[in-house]
């Protein structure tokens, strides 16, 4: 009576599985692996860009005279010699003191006149004003300076930004 169903049951066993099931299961594994891929690029991308970002060349920090200014903290500074430009390689004339506090007393700014991206970035800056530092470790009043992007960053927060220097077309 069931003959039919046996017959038909031998001939589904010995035929090869259905390819349909197999072909979804690569289609979806395939697509989360480019997915996955896609958004890690894009990630690293965004990170790359990222590191691009910070002041311009021409950006000015300027410590407008403050009696009251309250910071007691100090950045060291490398100074590199006013005849060579860009950022040297070899090692600087000497370290100097930059205080903030005592920078925003005096007043002076300070104006970013190269920049190297690189890690950690860094930029030439030139200081124009008061004393930066007490006794010897004083920068001076006319002096240029190497700094990085996170010690450049913590000046600018003290005296309150960057103000608009010379704005040129491109990173």
């Amino acid at each position: 009576m069931d003959a039919p169903w046996r017959r038909r049951r031998r001939a589904v066993l010995g035929r090869a599985r259905r390819q349909g099931a197999d072909d979804l299961a690569w289609t979806m594994i395939l697509g989360l692996v480019a997915g996955a891929l896609l958004v890690v690029t894009t990630g690293l991308a965004a990170m790359a860009e990222l590191e691009r970002f910070g002041p311009g060349v021409g950006g000015i920090v300027a410590f407008r005279p403050d009696p009251a200014a309250t910071e007691h903290w100090s950045v060291q500074a490398a100074v590199v010699s006013p005849s060579r430009p860009g950022l040297p390689s070899d090692p600087p004339l000497r370290s100097c003191t930059l205080n903030p506090g005592l920078m925003a007393v005096h007043g002076g700014s300070l104006v970013i006149e190269a920049r190297r991206l690189g890690r950690p970035p860094a930029y030439r800056v030139h200081w124009a004003g008061g004393h930066t530092g007490l006794g010897p470790a004083d920068c001076g009043t006319d002096v240029d300076l190497v700094l990085e992007r996170t010690e450049l960053m913590r000046l600018a927060n003290v005296a309150g930004g960057f103000t608009a220097g010379i704005r040129l077309i491109g990173p």
